[in-house]
């Protein structure tokens, strides 16, 4: 089977054309105007790159074709020993099971047929359940032989996609990782810093999981590993939580969406004119279906666009008009 190699060494090309037969290597080579051709005879205990390495030392080929000729050759070598190392796998699990699945074939079909001959002599209907009963245990030990095989000869495909099971992915990674403690403002500067170096139009809310919590695999570089506890973020806020405050990012993004949607729609804030601390009134969302039910947290319109907060303010201030 032939192979073909080639590199480009400034304005130069150079080929190499690869023949492998029984007990003779072909080799063509040309860089320039330069052209060699070589048959090579295995007559010797080596290996295809102890053959070639005589004809490149000879011909002054360059380094960077013999490293990719010696990659391809060591590559085709470990290909062929996986291949001869599935087959003789493959042959191995036929031998031992082939038994195994003429067993479960032969048991299915007698027990089908004693148990058609049990209702055909009770019910007197032979051979009616006796054929019945046959067919069923042919039926059930084809499956069984099916199932069997589906477990024991997987392909290197489905090994594969075995082993890239994103799942199998998260924990290998975390494992390259140690488990460290840091605090909650530790996680906030790793966060930010996170956050400066996305691309533009991708935010940090990447980082956040399905249940508000962080994945911290994405974090790991910047922390120097993983949190041995779970921090929390809103989606809405950026806000950060510890585990015990873990609801309160839940709530917030529920809140918050709807006082933006309430602003957006009724041009005013929802809360009480005169309420110096400009506490979210539920009961204005609730009457106007901007939520479904007052949340437990009791949160809070900060002068920032609007956003809200789960701290209660310290100072008093004027209500927006």
């Amino acid at each position: 089977m032939k192979h073909k190699f080639t590199k480009y060494l400034g304005r130069v090309t150079e080929n190499l054309e690869l023949d492998f037969e029984e007990k003779w290597i072909y080799v063509h080579y040309t860089i320039g105007s330069s052209e060699k051709t070589a048959c090579l005879l295995k007559n010797e205990n080596k290996s295809e790159i102890e053959y070639l390495d005589s004809f490149f030392e000879e011909n002054k080929v360059s380094e960077e074709m013999q490293n990719e000729v010696k990659k391809f050759l060591i590559n085709e070598k470990n290909r062929n020993e996986t291949h001869w190392n599935e087959f003789t796998t493959f042959l191995m699990k036929t031998l031992s099971l082939n038994m195994v699945f003429g067993i479960a074939i032969a048991l299915s079909v007698y027990g089908g047929f004693r148990l058609g001959s049990f209702l055909d002599n009770r019910f007197e209907l032979y051979p009616t359940f006796t054929l019945i009963g046959t067919f069923l245990g042919i039926g059930i030990g084809g499956l069984t032989v099916y199932s069997m095989v589906q477990k024991y000869f997987k392909s290197p495909k489905q090994e594969e996609r075995k082993n890239k099971d994103p799942l199998r992915m998260d924990l290998t990674d975390n494992k390259n990782h140690p488990i460290i403690d840091v605090s909650i403002e530790e996680v906030r500067k790793a966060v930010r810093s996170f956050s400066d170096n996305l691309p533009k139009g991708v935010f940090r809310t990447i980082l956040v999981q399905e249940d508000n919590s962080i994945d911290f695999k994405q974090l790991a570089p910047l922390l120097g590993g993983i949190p041995s506890k779970k921090f929390y973020m809103s989606k809405e806020t950026y806000d950060l939580f510890e585990d015990g405050e873990k609801q309160i990012p839940i709530e917030m993004d529920i809140v918050q969406k709807a006082v933006d949607l309430y602003v957006k729609e009724q041009k005013e804030y929802p809360m009480l004119k005169f309420d110096p601390q400009r506490r979210v009134n539920y009961y204005q969302l609730l009457q106007e279906h901007y939520l479904k039910a007052a949340p437990e947290t009791q949160f809070y319109i900060t002068d920032l666009d609007g956003l809200i907060t789960h701290i209660k303010p310290q100072k008093k201030n004027s209500s927006l008009s």
